[in-house]
């Protein structure tokens, strides 16, 4: 890889001294993404300040350090040398206007937007993630800065056009690739041109009129790239680097996902420092710029570690063991690769795997695009070390998106990046084969724009048939387009669009019960206000830590009037979970949800709930029967256990079988039943579990069962005879015993005991 002789001078890493800033000077230094800085920003700033009790004050201080922020960025920030050209206007801010324009009006019911981003977003802008009396309302309480962002420009602009930050964080990507391809395509209007092929992929598309969030950190990737590109030329290396660490910490602080990105980001940075000589001042200012990453992330995850115990929750919960989630971290099986040889070439493979990208089930190609194109920027001779360097980005990126989630949304700077090498190839293809005929020089440099005019064409025709919340286009229903038109701006509460009958009703909400998947962004809507008790997601419940959470969230509601939304075709779903969570069950109305429309409505149903009643404990009485059989899965409650064995051996033979005598008592205050179904499910067995010697790697779960003389009842104790099998294997081994509710779980799973010993085969 080639080093400019420059790289070699002395570094520049000084900060000038502060110059009186001009209205001139500020206009030859302001650019199009600046104008989304200061919204950027107050989202960080506000989290920072949710222990500020007043909603109002809050504000203020937010928007006044937001302001304060954006001026001392655009003090430090170099003027412009060359701005966005005319054209860039004309052929690419309008055509993804005009994309953005034939769904907007129709009001976004995305899954994710229902699920997650809305209800995160409105609690994020008020306060603390989690209102007092909330027990985990979405499904995972990650950082929510994403959804602060399109949240702030939701209630500036409403419902409809709050949307429109994706579109602009979209035009400021433009802007940046503009700017990466300059050295390579020096007329301005074939630039321009370029910069709408290497944007142009369905899955961003699919994103620039909805509250998805994923385009967010986009530009954010792609200035950071930038500024390790121009790192040789620049004039204040020491400034660059450390907003280019800013940038990238924001961007993983706006969704975890890119730290797939940010790594090779860096990666491209280290070739950049490294490749000179260094000096203290230089490391000095590397350890700072580590610094600023991390400094976007810190008030969430201070904020849910202390109220989880993780600052990553629920996230690599196997590592971190936080006690309100099971030991494990939460996996998609349905996307991505599957083992390592998958993962190393899930962007070439998954052209054959659309269905495992996502579950729009489409993919024009762009990834296997870019991993070929970077493949051969890095392996060709000659190459520009600028297209060198993006095709690392885009190599390394694709790995460790493969290696992370493999789902098509993750990988937007990819398919980006992937874009800008082709441009450069064809370039390459033209300049490094002049010894051939014109017409096969031709061929050569058309081949990367042919293979990018073709996917792109595939990209326009997937957008113009599917989106995330199946809405149509103008071209789809030109008069429903029209009605919905007028509602914009006006759509800013969701309350004042409902009729009198429902106001009534949802007046009367104290409290929430999220029991649906999709409900919790329209109760949040609704009632803003009011704690909300997520239900749907039983995990929340393995934990006994996590069910006393819940139960102390319960009995603070008592005396108040609780209701749980519920969409009409979730409705059995809904009220399943809620009487697995043993809430008594009231009045269900059915209710029509206008939804920011009189055309757009969701029908629903208004469910009236009681806390669960409190249980005593039960005890065996005269005439009890001895045995009964279990009917259902025994209540989350109900795995606590004690155990104790007198006769363990401490040294086995291998494969030598052998008895133990295991004392199991029933520490909670539910009855077991000794018998499950015939087919034997809900069956209560006692179980041995081989362990590696490090107590952790499973040798064999399914060695011994035995199951219960009787039904045990709270309080009781029983002694059952188990046999055990020794691994046929020679070596240390952790023997754990423990019991199983089978077809359901290992009660240890639920967060119960076991009990274990070491023993020896030999």
């Amino acid at each position: 890889m080639s080093v400019p002789p420059e790289v070699n001078a002395p570094r520049r890493t000084s900060v000038p001294a502060p110059r009186r800033v001009s209205a001139a000077s500020l206009g030859r230094k302001l650019e199009f993404g600046d104008a989304l800085v200061p919204f950027y920003a107050a989202v960080f700033v506000r989290q920072c300040l949710w222990p500020v009790g007043d909603e109002l004050i809050a504000w203020t201080l937010t928007a006044a350090l937001s302001l304060l922020l954006f001026v001392a960025y655009v003090i430090t920030k170099p003027e412009v040398g060359e701005r966005t050209p005319r054209a860039f206007w004309l052929a690419v801010a309008l055509p993804f206007l005009f994309i953005y324009l034939m769904r907007a009006p129709f009001p976004d019911l995305s899954f994710d937007v229902l699920n997650h981003r809305l209800i995160q977003g409105e609690r994020a802008l008020r306060g603390p993630q989690f209102l007092p009396g909330d027990f985990f309302p979405t499904i995972f309480p990650f950082n929510p800065s994403s959804d602060m962002l399109t949240g702030i420009f939701r209630h500036l602009l409403g419902y409809r056009l709050g949307t429109i930050v994706n579109l602009l964080a979209l035009v400021w990507a433009g802007a940046v690739v503009e700017k990466l391809l300059r050295p390579f395509v020096k007329r301005d209007a074939l630039r321009c041109a370029c910069v709408l092929l290497a944007l142009f992929t369905e899955h961003a598309l699919f994103e620039v009129n909805n509250y998805m969030v994923d385009l967010l950190a986009l530009p954010l990737e792609l200035e950071a790239l930038r500024l390790a590109l121009d790192y040789y030329e620049s004039d204040n290396r020491t400034r660059d680097l450390l907003f280019a660490a800013l940038l990238l910490g924001v961007s993983v602080a706006l969704k975890l996902t890119n730290a797939a990105v940010a790594l090779p980001v860096a990666a491209v940075f280290a070739v950049r420092i490294f490749s000179a000589r260094l000096d203290r001042k230089t490391v000095g200012f590397v350890l700072l710029a580590c610094a600023l990453f991390v400094l976007p992330l810190l008030p969430h995850a201070v904020y849910v570690w202390r109220e989880t115990g993780s600052p990553v929750f629920p996230l690599y919960n196997n590592l971190i063991h936080s006690p309100l989630w099971p030991n494990s971290s939460p996996y998609d099986g349905r996307w991505g690769p599957r083992g390592l040889g998958e993962t190393l070439l899930w962007p070439v493979l998954s052209f054959w795997e659309p269905s495992r990208l996502s579950e729009l089930g489409v993919y024009s190609g762009r990834l296997t695009l870019a991993f070929a194109a970077a493949t051969l920027c890095l392996l060709l001779p000659r190459v520009e070390s600028r297209a060198r360097l993006v095709g690392l980005a885009a190599l390394l990126g694709s790995f460790m998106w493969g290696a992370t989630s493999g789902y098509v949304r993750y990988a937007l700077f990819v398919e980006v990046a992937g874009g800008v090498l082709l441009i450069y190839l064809a370039r390459y293809a033209w300049e490094r084969v002049r010894s051939l005929p014109r017409a096969l020089r031709v061929a050569a440099a058309a081949l990367p724009v042919c293979l990018l005019v073709a996917q792109c064409a595939l990209s326009a025709q997937y957008v113009r048939q599917k989106e995330w919340g199946g809405r149509p286009t103008v071209f789809d229903d030109a008069a429903g387009y029209r009605r919905e038109l007028r509602w914009v701006w006006r759509d800013r509460d969701l309350l004042k669009f409902q009729p009198a009958e429902n106001r009534e009703l949802f007046g009367r909400v104290d409290a929430w019960v999220v029991s649906g998947v999709k409900s919790n962004g329209v109760e949040a809507l609704l009632r803003p206000d009011a704690p909300a008790l997520g239900v749907v997601y039983y995990e929340y419940f393995d934990r006994p830590q996590s069910r006393q959470r819940f139960a102390r969230a319960v009995e603070a509601l008592r005396g108040k009037r609780i209701f749980s939304l519920a969409l009409n075709d979730e409705l059995d779903a809904s009220l399943e979970a809620l009487r697995r969570r043993r809430f008594v069950v009231g009045e269900i109305e059915p209710v029509t949800v206008p939804f920011f429309s009189a055309r757009t409505q969701l029908g629903m149903s208004l469910i009236e709930v009681s806390p669960p009643e409190k249980r005593e404990t039960p005890r065996r009485g005269p005439g009890t029967p001895e045995v009964t059989e279990a009917a259902a899965p025994l209540d989350d409650d109900a795995f606590v256990t004690a155990f104790s064995v007198a006769d363990a051996p401490p040294r086995m033979r291998p494969g030598q079988r052998a008895t133990i005598h295991v004392s199991v008592k029933n520490a909670s205050e539910f009855v077991w039943p000794a018998r499950g179904r015939k087919d034997y499910a809900y069956l209560i067995n006692l179980s041995d579990t081989w362990l590696g010697a490090d107590g952790q790697t499973l040798v064999n779960n399914m060695d011994g069962r035995s199951g219960l003389p009787h039904d045990l009842w709270p309080g009781e104790s029983v002694e059952v005879a188990l046999d055990i099998n020794a691994p046929k294997e020679p070596g240390e081994y952790v023997l754990e015993v423990g019991l199983v509710q089978e077809g359901i779980a290992f009660f240890k799973d639920k967060g119960a005991e076991t009990w274990r010993a070491r023993v020896k085969v030999e």
